[in-house]
């Protein structure tokens, strides 16, 4: 318990002895640039690197009066030999396996790569799309390749992987593991949960081991400042209608796992966080420039057809009588097709 007991600060601990040539460049460009993007005309995205780099906590003044590395910075922005001089047992690891005997994983990095950073940073970047990849969205989602929506279940998994990131203790054994197999995955990170369990369910407060690596992810929008994010995941699940995550919490072993389950992807009114298109059209190349319209039509492409009671729903219509004039109109104007007689009625996309 040593180690859980020293790091309840250690993020913030100046590391005196080493200078800022142990963080990548790379790195820090590639979050200045995320931070500029989310933060336009911010004071800071006029600093100098070292002044930037003081202000997000990552770096600050030693005894000597130079700048060194904070263990927050060294562990978000540090090539991961670095780290290691610091944590010993540093060690991030993402594996895709599959059922395969003969084949050992499909993909697999980690921080002892050689030929990238190896930082909780450029991990987090590095993984998060290939588990969001994982997830059985509908091809309807994507267009020319790119996803031009993003669920709640998208933000959760990437929740997962930060809190396994800033939750972790990093003097503790086998790092952190990230584990897909098939529709499972599995995420394990050493440290014990420093909050009761209902607190930690409840997702309220989170009593992060390294705040300031969470209040730097949290600047480029990753994570959940204001408690541990478990409301979230399991939340975006119950909506999913999955098999709840599990967590293993193992005092004895000083370790949290959490083990997900993950299927097809469907649209939820009032949930899903849809990035907008500013003009969406039909097969048939009709402008949609009505906003219920809009919602109609990116239901139906998520879900394949819509009824008069969602319309209600997802229009705010408080009778099915204003629902039904709607869908005649864009019946007329050839955006959908109606299908079906009397409660089995479906709309679907116009030909």
């Amino acid at each position: 318990m040593f180690a859980d007991q020293r790091d309840i600060s250690v993020d913030s601990e100046i590391l005196e002895e080493m200078e800022l040539d142990a963080l990548n460049v790379d790195t820090i460009k590639g979050y200045r640039v995320l931070f500029e993007q989310l933060h336009e005309g911010h004071p800071w995205n006029k600093l100098m690197k070292d002044e930037f780099l003081i202000k997000l906590k990552a770096a600050a003044k030693n005894k000597k009066g130079t700048v060194s590395p904070t263990v927050a910075g060294i562990l978000m922005f540090g090539d991961a030999d670095r780290i290691t001089d610091v944590f010993p047992d540093y060690f991030l690891d993402y594996r895709a396996e599959c059922d395969d005997k003969n084949i050992r994983w499909l993909y697999r990095t980690h921080s002892n790569e050689g030929d990238w950073s190896g930082n909780v940073f450029d991990f987090f970047y590095k993984v998060t799309p290939r588990i969001d990849d994982d997830v059985a969205v509908p091809f309807v989602n994507r267009r020319n390749g790119v996803r031009i929506d993003r669920v709640d279940v998208h933000d959760a998994l990437s929740e997962a992987v930060a809190n396994a990131l800033v939750h972790a203790n990093y003097y503790g054994k086998r790092g952190i593991v990230i584990v897909k197999h098939g529709k499972k995955i599995t995420i394990s990170n050493p440290g014990t949960i420093r909050i009761t369990k209902e607190e930690f369910y409840a997702g309220g407060n989170s009593n992060p081991r390294n705040p300031n690596l969470l209040k730097m992810f949290g600047f480029v929008n990753v994570g959940e400042r204001a408690g541990s994010g478990v409301d979230k995941i399991m939340t975006a699940w119950e909506e999913q209608n999955w098999e709840k995550p599990v967590y293993d919490i193992s005092l004895k072993a000083e370790r949290v796992i959490l083990k997900l389950e993950v299927g097809q992807v469907r649209y939820i009114p009032g949930v899903a966080d849809l990035r907008r298109e500013e003009k969406v059209e039909t097969s048939e190349t009709v402008p949609i420039k009505n906003e219920k319209e809009r919602k109609i039509i990116e239901y139906i492409k998520l879900n394949g057809s819509i009824t008069t009671k969602t319309v209600v729903e997802i229009c705010g219509y408080k009778t099915k009588s204003g629902a039904r004039k709607l869908l005649e109109k864009m019946i007329q104007k050839g955006m959908i097709q109606k299908n079906g007689d009397g409660s089995a009625t479906e709309y679907q996309n116009g030909n």
